[in-house]
C-alpha cells in the first residue's frame, strides 16, 4: 500500500507521533506489529539483545556480511527524540566499521530508566493516532494486536513476517546523542 498519511492536527509534537508517521509512509509493509516494535524500541533501546555481548557481536559481523551493501538506504532512522535505527546496508556502503557500530549499540543498551512508562506512553499515543484516520494500519487491527499484546505482558517482538518480506530490515538500535558526537546524524 502506498498511500500518503498525514498526521493527525495536535498531535504531531507528541514524542512519538512523528516517527510513527514518516515510518508508515516510508515502510508501508507496517503492521500493528511493526509498530509495537518501534514503540518498544522507542522506550527501551535493545538491552535485551545485549545479555551475552560476545553472541551480540557474532551476530551483528554474520548480519553486516550477509546485508547487501546499499548506499540508497539511509543510515539513520529516527524513530523517538533520542533513539535511531542504524541501517546496516547504509552503514555497509559507507564502510564503517562493526567495531565502532557495535560500541554505538553498547552504549546505547546501558542507558535505560523509565522505559515501561515510555512504552505504555507511546501505546496510548498510536491509539490516540490511528484512531478514525485514514491509514495503512486501522484502529481495529491495531487495538486488537494491542489487547494481544498486552496480554503477553508486552514483550520484546520481532517485526512480522509481512515487513520482514518486504523491507528485509537489518539494523542496530543507537541513542541519536551518540549518533551527533560521531558526526552520523
Amino acid at each position: 500500500m502506498n498511500q500518503t498519511v498525514t498526521a493527525p492536527e495536535g498531535l504531531t509534537s507528541a514524542p512519538i507521533t512523528p516517527y510513527l508517521w514518516r515510518h508508515l509512509c516510508t515502510h508501508p509493509a507496517m503492521t500493528p506489529q511493526d509498530i509495537a516494535k518501534l514503540c518498544y524500541q522507542a522506550a527501551h533501546g535493545a538491552e535485551h539483545l545485549l545479555a551475552d555481548q560476545d553472541r551480540a557481536r557474532l551476530y551483528l559481523a554474520r548480519e553486516l556480511e550477509a546485508t547487501p551493501s546499499d548506499g540508497a538506504v539511509p543510515l539513520v532512522e529516527p524513530i523517538s527524540d533520542a533513539v535511531a535505527r542504524v541501517n546496516l546496508a547504509a552503514w555497509k556502503a559507507r564502510g564503517l566499521s562493526a567495531d565502532d557500530l557495535f560500541g554505538l549499540f553498547v552504549a546505547t543498551a546501558r542507558v535505560s530508566g523509565q522505559g515501561d512508562q515510555r512504552l505504555d506512553a507511546y501505546l496510548k499515543e498510536v491509539s490516540l493516532c490511528l484512531e478514525g484516520e485514514a491509514t495503512p494500519v486501522s484502529s481495529a487491527d491495531w487495538q486488537a494486536f494491542l489487547t494481544w499484546y498486552d496480554g503477553q505482558g508486552r514483550p520484546a517482538i520481532h517485526h512480522s513476517a509481512a515487513y520482514r518480506e518486504a523491507e528485509h530490515p537489518a539494523y542496530r538500535i543507537v541513542l541519536r546523542a551518540l549518533l551527533r558526537d560521531a558526526g552520523l546524524e
